[in-house]
């Protein structure tokens, strides 16, 4: 048990400022997500068209190494760069296509936790997954109803409110960890 509560200080300090500058610098993304919209929603699309010419740039190289002569192999790269480019070409089209993932994503998501509420309903917490349905529902219509006008808008919010979360629960794990040292 000792030595248990010594690995815990031991984490805790370890953890302390690194947990407070990422949960600092995540609230941050988080809020110029939410107040300047366009901003994050583009750097997502930028960050994604990128990585998509890297990827097929990578499997062009690996396939013409591997085996150069079959069409088959070549389809993977040039998908993924004439993806890539599209993306680069037509940013505002690609913030809408990323959107629209988004709410579907949203939608199954939604029916998911529908689904696991009602299979788990007689035990205790079967309201809170009714609860995440419904705010994934009314965030995927919101998302449906305004596409693709409102994308650049939606997208940098919705990322932008995770963000928030996610660097205000570290920021909350950092104080927990404070009062327990």
């Amino acid at each position: 048990m000792k030595n248990k509560i010594l690995l815990n200080q031991e984490v805790i300090k370890s953890l302390g400022a690194s947990t407070w500058w990422a949960g600092g610098l995540l609230s941050l993304l988080g809020l110029v997500g939410i107040f300047f919209p366009w901003v994050l929603s583009l750097t997502i699309e930028f960050f994604l068209s990128w990585l998509m010419i890297i990827a097929a740039t990578l499997w062009g190289y690996y396939v013409y190494k591997w085996n150069k002569t079959s069409f088959i192999h070549w389809l993977k790269p040039l998908i993924l760069l004439i993806g890539g480019i599209l993306l680069v070409i037509f940013p505002i089209s690609g913030v809408a296509t990323i959107t629209l993932l988004i709410a579907f994503y949203l939608l199954t998501d939604a029916f998911g936790s529908f689904a696991l509420a009602f299979e788990h309903k007689p035990l205790g917490g079967w309201f809170w997954m009714i609860l995440n349905g419904l705010l994934s529902l009314v965030l995927s219509c919101v998302i449906l109803v305004g596409w693709p006008d409102t994308s650049l808008i939606y997208l940098g919010i919705i990322i932008g409110i995770s963000l928030l979360f996610d660097g205000l629960s570290l920021l909350m794990f950092g104080f927990a960890m404070k009062k327990s040292s």
